[in-house]
Parts: structure tokens; sequence; C-alpha cells
């Protein structure tokens, strides 16, 4: 099945006792399956003073219709950006590029080669 960044939203929220996730705090990416990963391009502005606390993640897996949710504390990113790799640094529209894996032996690790291999699995939400 086939889900937009909307309809992902909607059905994650449906399942949380409060509805909090919208498109100004959650991010949403489908399985590369070539590469087994999933890609994230997480804005460095949403690391700023006033921005919401948490980024969600939402990971989708089209073969078994999957959705699982990473609920990453703002604080986490902000103190491991040094170790995942920032496309644009210093510019208005600069990103943290994640490719998190879906291997078994290394799921939700940050895999990009300029990273370090951060583990995001802690802030995977049931």
């Amino acid at each position: 099945m086939k889900l937009d960044k909307p309809s992902a939203i909607a059905r994650r929220n449906e399942a949380l006792p409060r509805p909090v996730l919208d498109r100004d705090n959650t991010l949403f990416a489908i399985l590369d399956t070539k590469r087994n990963l999933w890609w994230f391009e997480v804005p460095v502005a949403l690391l700023h003073k006033g921005q919401p606390d948490w980024v969600n993640l939402l990971l989708h897996t089209p073969e078994t219709d999957e959705l699982q949710h990473l609920k990453v504390p703002v604080n986490f990113l902000r103190a491991h950006q040094e170790r995942m790799e920032v496309r644009n640094p210093g510019k208005r529209r600069s990103t943290i590029s994640l490719a998190l894996s879906a291997d078994r032996d290394s799921l939700l690790r940050d895999t990009r080669p300029g990273g370090d291999q951060l583990d995001f699995n802690s802030f995977l939400q049931v």
C-alpha cells in the first residue's frame, strides 16, 4: 500500500491516546528497498530554541504496510549534531541527513558515511 505524509500522520494519530503529530513536527520516509533504509533530511532549524521538543520520524515499509514511529528529542539531535552528516552547514536550509537502516543487525542505526552510526532504536514508540 502506498502511503503519503498526511495519511501517515493521520494513521499514527489515530493510534495515539492524544493526536500530537502534524506536518511541522513530523518527517516521513518510505523504505528504500534497494538500500534497505529510510532517508530523512532533518532541518537544522528544528534544533533552535522555540521549536518543538521532539521530532517525529515516521518510517513506512510498503511491502508489509508497517508504520513505525520514532519520537526523537531535539536535545539528542543537538547534542550529537557533530556525529551526524550535516548538509550545507551554516546555511539557511542546512539539514541533518539520516539514513536509518532496516537491516536486522543494524536496525534504526544511522548509516550515513559522514555519520557516526548513532542508534535511534531507543526512540521507537509502540
